[in-house]
Formats: C-alpha cells, sequence, structure tokens
C-alpha cells in the first residue's frame, strides 16, 4: 500500500505514534537498506504556489516520487529530525524545489516493501550523497528549545476515558489535528502534543510537564506563529497566540530555554545538476 504525506500550513487530523522521542533514534545505516538503482531530481519551476505551496511525496510499490519538495524537508525526514537541528544549511536548500523519482531495482523490491516508513525515509540519504553531494556530519550543541510545563495553577486537562482497545494489549497513539484558528486533542499524550506544535514554532518543543495520562482538549489559538510573526497587525478578534492559548486555557506554559540537542552539521551540499 502506498504511503503518502501532504504537507500544508494548515493540517488535517493525523494519527501520531504512541511515542515520539524528543531526540529522534538515528535512522539505521544506508548498507543495511536496499538502494535505489535511477534516482531522478529536476527543478520544479511550474508547481502553483511556488516553493512550500504544496510539497507531496509519496512512497510507490518500487520506491519514491515527490514533487516540489525542497532539500529542507529531503534532510529532515532522511536523518529523522526536528526543525532547529538542521546548521549551516543553505538558504536554497528552502528556497528552491524539486520533483524526485526514485526506484529500486527488481531484485530490491520485495526489500522495499518490507521496510517500515521511517527506514524507507532513511534511504533519502543515497539521493542527498549521491545526486546533492551532502557531506555532514552529527553533533551535540546547545540549541533554542521551548519547554512545556504545568503554570502555577496547575493543569487543566481531562483525561481521556479507558481505551478498550489499549486495554486488550493493543498499541495506539494519540490524534493531534489542526484547522484555522484551533487545535484538537484526543486521547494524546503530552510529548504527543509537544511534536506536534513544534511544526507551528519551527522549534524543538521538550515535553517537561511531567504528566503521564493522555488527554481530550480544544485548544483556540492561532495556529501559524511564523506567519503572524511576519505580516501586519493581528485582527483584535483574531485568536490568542498558541502561547498565551495554552497557558490560559490548558494552565500550562511554553518556555524558550536551550538544552543539548543532537544536531547534523552540513559540511557540503550543492544543487544539483538536471537529468
Amino acid at each position: 500500500m502506498s504511503a503518502c504525506v501532504h504537507i500544508k500550513l494548515a493540517l488535517l487530523l493525523a494519527v501520531l505514534p504512541s511515542a515520539f522521542a524528543q531526540t529522534p533514534v538515528p535512522p539505521p545505516a544506508p548498507n543495511q537498506l536496499p538502494s535505489f538503482d535511477v534516482i531522478s531530481v529536476k527543478p520544479n519551476k511550474t508547481t502553483p504556489g511556488g516553493p512550500f505551496g504544496l510539497v507531496t511525496t509519496a512512497f510507490t510499490a518500487d520506491g519514491f516520487r515527490g514533487t516540489n519538495v525542497p532539500v529542507h524537508v529531503l534532510l529532515l525526514q532522511a536523518y529523522g529530525l526536528h526543525e532547529g537541528q538542521l546548521i549551516e544549511e543553505p538558504a536554497w536548500a528552502k528556497a528552491d524545489v524539486f520533483d524526485i523519482e526514485a526506484k529500486v531495482a527488481g531484485p530490491d523490491v520485495a526489500a522495499f516493501k518490507a521496510l517500515d516508513y521511517d527506514r524507507r525515509q532513511a534511504m533519502f540519504q543515497q539521493i542527498l550523497a549521491e545526486r546533492f553531494h551532502l557531506a555532514a556530519h552529527h553533533e551535540t550543541r546547545e540549541v533554542p528549545i521551548y519547554a512545556l510545563s504545568v503554570a502555577k495553577g496547575g493543569p487543566r486537562l481531562k483525561e481521556s476515558p479507558p481505551d478498550p482497545v489499549v486495554a486488550a494489549g493493543a498499541k495506539t497513539g494519540g490524534r493531534v489535528g489542526m484547522s484555522p484558528g484551533r487545535i484538537m486533542a484526543q486521547r494524546t499524550t503530552m510529548a504527543e502534543f509537544a511534536a506536534m506544535i513544534y511544526r507551528q514554532l519551527g522549534r524543538i518543543v521538550v515535553d517537561s510537564a511531567g504528566l503521564a495520562a493522555a488527554y481530550d482538549f480544544t485548544l483556540q489559538c492561532t495556529p501559524d506563529i511564523g506567519a503572524i510573526a511576519a505580516s501586519s497587525p493581528t485582527p483584535s478578534d483574531a485568536p490568542p497566540s498558541i502561547f498565551t492559548a495554552i497557558q490560559e486555557q490548558l494552565e500550562l506554559r511554553l518556555e524558550s530555554t536551550k538544552a543539548p540537542v543532537e544536531v547534523l552539521v552540513i559540511d557540503h551540499i550543492e544543487r544539483p545538476t538536471e537529468n
């Protein structure tokens, strides 16, 4: 079955994994994976909306197809990174977009189909190395983060009712969705919530709340902090920022701080020649 991800500024309801690592586990080494036999990379100059108008990545039965893909997205997915974990990334890695198609050879199709989603994404390392001539290394650095913690008044959260599926021994994840002016959570842990809102804040969010349960809640807030900050004055009737909403509506808080985080430092990367 094909796996497809549509990356948009406004996200619809999405299912998150039951546990989300604040520092992602490094993906498997490329020599533990099948290799792409054919890789095509072409600049995209025709997609409506330009860079980040719509990024589509899809796994096929024998490979991968992407439209309007910035190298930035490939880097995040290939190495299992959050925003903020890429160092020395050139500006064009976000601004330039590409159409990419990669396929494994016949003998590797069965091995490719057997890979889970994370290991398929790790195969993007081959695309980056061969077509973008990426050279990079891992370091641990102090970087800006947001810490999600409990405010003085204590959390204002409703615990989710028991899940009969979980009671039967199956593992399920929380559901966090977004529509304009609203974030909706169902059976969601604070770790899963932190994993969701980092996408809106452009900075790693670490769960420091110490709350072990799963919760149901709706948060009325401005959904895109970066866009609001860069725009003209916000209308007086607009929802509050996510920082204000989290404190006033959930009795939690987001604090800006620094913490040691594993990062990927880009030593070299270049635009590909068209093929």
